[in-house]
């Protein structure tokens, strides 16, 4: 009687896996056959190029002109205010501006506090802005959480600046839809200048960049700088039409999945976490209201995301993103602690899970960052 052995193919490029020859199509490394065939095959070739392909490095564009402007920050001791979106920050922080503000005082104030569940604590906003700052060697003299819109309390984010700036000048940062134009905005309301100086905008000395120059006192002015670049988020990989999705109008929300090793979570077409090892188990997804997930098996990811690219039954769909060759993939091995971990797609979605010495992959638009850290909800 005959005996039966499963022929299997390279994922990616269809030869016939084999382990005989290195000049033969399909050579996969005898040692990977011998552990049994893995649940995604693919050539050492085809694997080799998606390592390549899917490992870019993160991109940072820093407008020469704030660094500039930073550069009189520095000379004067001022104060530093960096705004974040509470949402879309993951902890991804522009190493450019870093490098050149950590000496300073820094305030950090998270926008868009209102839009998170009311079990979310302020506590757990402030220890997951402090922590990710910290990171990368900034101590924030203070953290501030407001909200959006008409959330804002103009009077709490003021008074902190009363407070530490000391005299000083103070300049504001922040990417775009980071909340600091609006709190700019809804602080000018209420502004009653009592200087000898207007408010204006104009170009600042040395640079082509128009910023807003607010008076203070008569030594000591407000500067809003231009938006930093948010080249690492989601947001600025899609079409304006997917940003109205992805970006949170009304509270985020909180998907719950129980999934297990071969199991997957797609987020549209912009994200898809795998389970690759781990008992079954929790992992909730967080996303805007528009944004839909689906759990999907692992081993179909690949036919599901090229139906919902024709069909678009798991939204947002973007048109920019039509095979692997347009996302990079991670891998992160969770330490068996207990505590909850996040994995955060900038601008997107955040996916929570408790470390049970777990791994999972997570693809995601290329250029776009993912961060793993303890949770920002916990």
């Amino acid at each position: 009687m005959a005996t039966a052995k499963r022929v299997i193919r390279c994922h990616n490029c269809g030869a016939i896996l084999q382990s005989d020859s290195k000049k033969i199509p399909g050579f996969i490394s005898k040692s990977i056959i011998e552990n049994g065939a893995p649940k995604i095959p693919y050539c050492n070739s085809c694997y080799e190029k998606m390592l390549t392909l899917n490992a870019s490095n993160l991109e940072h564009e820093t407008d020469k002109d704030i660094i500039k402007i930073l550069n009189d920050a520095v000379a004067t001791d001022s104060l530093i205010v960096w705004m974040v979106d509470l949402f879309a920050f993951n902890g991804t922080l522009n190493p450019d501006v870093v490098k050149k503000v950590k000496k300073l005082n820094v305030v950090v104030i998270g926008s868009k506090r209102d839009l998170f569940p009311s079990f979310v604590t302020d506590s757990m906003l402030i220890r997951y802005l402090d922590e990710r700052f910290s990171e990368v060697g900034i101590n924030p003299v203070e953290i501030r959480l407001i909200g959006s819109e008409d959330h804002i309390d103009i009077n709490d984010a003021f008074d902190v600046l009363k407070e530490q700036r000391k005299y000083r000048d103070v300049y504001l940062v922040g990417e775009l839809n980071s909340g600091k134009t609006t709190l700019i905005n809804k602080f000018l309301k209420n502004y009653v200048n009592k200087t000898k100086w207007q408010i204006k905008t104009e170009s600042y000395p040395g640079t082509n960049s128009n910023i807003l120059e607010i008076p203070l006192s008569n030594s000591s002015f407000l500067y809003e700088l231009p938006d930093l670049s948010n080249s690492t988020s989601v947001i600025s990989k899609v079409e304006k039409d997917i940003q109205k999705i992805i970006i949170p109008k009304k509270e985020i929300v909180m998907s719950r999945k129980f999934i297990g090793e071969g199991s997957a979570i797609l987020v549209g077409n912009l994200a898809c976490l795998y389970v690759i090892k781990g008992k079954r188990g929790s992992i909730r997804t967080f996303t805007s209201e528009k944004t839909e997930i689906k759990a999907v098996a692992v081993n179909k990811v690949d036919e599901i995301m090229r139906i919902n690219y024709k069909k678009k039954f798991c939204r947002p769909v973007s048109e920019r993103f039509l095979s692997f060759r347009d996302y990079d993939m991670f891998e992160y091995e969770l330490e068996d602690d207990n505590l909850r971990h996040d994995i955060s797609v900038e601008g997107l979605c955040w996916f929570s899970t408790r470390g049970k010495g777990q791994i999972l992959r997570v693809l995601l638009p290329k250029g776009a960052a993912v961060k793993e850290s303890l949770s920002k909800v916990r």
